[in-house]
């Protein structure tokens, strides 16, 4: 019993240091973002650091000066260039650089998430497969069936030349309510993209047992398609998969905004939904113990998370770096260095003392 509690404490340990990992890799991969751009642009890099805390790693380029460090506490990282909090004189310096080559070094850091999940999207979709609504039963009164349109097992891929991406199961409704009546609907059979035309018709209404119910002897009908769907996972060819991960990767950006709008309305309440660093390792976590496949897909929508929320206007965020410098450019001259780093230092502290509160919410709940 010991030794069977011992081997479920090692395997949780594993499966954090795992979630761990990831988070850092999706951290790193946005920092490296600036980095790579600031290279390209001629930016002088005083350090590119891993974590948070004292140095307990530290290799320094004696060519360029830069100094590359890994720090104890692994849930963040910077990358630091030289003038980006203050005004310094030195050649390429941050503050000195032109306005349109600091938003490019800002952006890149989301946008580098953002690829990153592009790219593990591909492979997800190639090697795990897309979830994806399969055809179930299909009516056999119905125009579908009648024309022999659809079959049961048939793939979604489209619907009226729209994609179908599904993250939540309310996800299928939304995508055929674009139908109305009648439309185009592709799906994948036998390997095979085959496209079809389908119509509503009337349905008869059964109980529980399949049987037809009748009312005043005659039998009880609706207006529909006729046909029930699931839930799949479908591999799909590199190619197509590739090509269907640019569409799913902004899906999910639409989606976390539209969850955004739901919470400052109230409509998602913010102690069931809004998280901290814990309750992100928690969630990636409990997806590995369901496998690679689920693990990568969490990694995509918290990657892309991370990019829609370093593009805020919040303070200490790349998006509110991206609104002070457009300011400047429209100015023609900077906002106070100082009154510039006050806001950013104080929206640094505001969002980790929300970060806390919303993990100690979920521990709440």
């Amino acid at each position: 019993m010991i030794c069977a509690t011992f081997s479920e404490v090692m395997t949780t340990i594993g499966y954090i240091l795992l979630a761990l990992f990831c988070l850092m890799a999706m951290v790193v991969i946005h920092e490296f973002g600036h980095y790579i751009a600031g290279k390209i642009l001629g930016f002088k890099i005083n350090e590119f650091a891993i974590g948070f805390g004292p140095k307990i790693i530290k290799i320094r380029n004696k060519k360029n000066g830069e100094l590359f460090s890994i720090r104890p506490f692994p849930l963040g990282g910077f990358c630091q260039f030289e003038g980006e909090d203050e005004d310094v004189e030195s050649e390429g310096a941050f503050n000195k650089q032109a306005p349109w080559k600091r938003l490019i070094v800002l952006f890149n850091g989301a946008f580098f998430n953002f690829l990153s999940a592009i790219v593990i999207i591909s492979l997800v979709f190639t090697f795990y497969g897309q979830i994806l609504p399969f055809i179930g039963k299909v009516a056999p009164e119905s125009y579908v069936a009648q024309n022999n349109l659809l079959q049961e097992g048939d793939i979604i891929l489209s619907v009226n030349n729209r994609q179908v991406n599904i993250l939540m199961t309310e996800d299928i409704s939304a995508a055929f309510s674009k139908l109305g009546d009648g439309g185009e609907i592709t799906v994948l059979r036998n390997g095979e993209k085959v496209v079809v035309s389908i119509e509503k018709s009337n349905i008869y209404q059964r109980d529980e047992d399949g049987n037809i119910v009748y009312e005043d002897g005659v039998p009880k009908t609706y207006r529909a398609f006729g046909i029930s769907f699931g839930l799949t996972y479908q591999k799909l060819d590199f190619f197509t998969a590739l090509g269907r991960s640019f569409g799913y990767s902004f899906f999910m950006v639409y989606k976390i905004l539209w969850s955004f709008g739901q919470l400052f309305t109230g409509a998602i309440s913010f102690t069931e939904s809004a998280g901290g660093p814990i309750t992100i390792i928690t969630t990636m976590s409990d997806a590995a113990r369901s496998g690679a496949g689920t693990l990568a897909y969490i990694v995509c929508l918290i990657s892309a998370n991370l990019a829609v929320m370093n593009l805020l206007p919040l303070p200490a965020l790349d998006g509110s770096r991206m609104l002070f410098t457009v300011i400047e450019w429209i100015r023609k001259k900077p906002i106070n260095r100082k009154v510039e780093t006050i806001i950013h230092t104080v929206g640094l502290i505001a969002l980790f003392a929300f970060a806390i509160l919303a993990d100690v919410f979920q521990l709440i709940q």
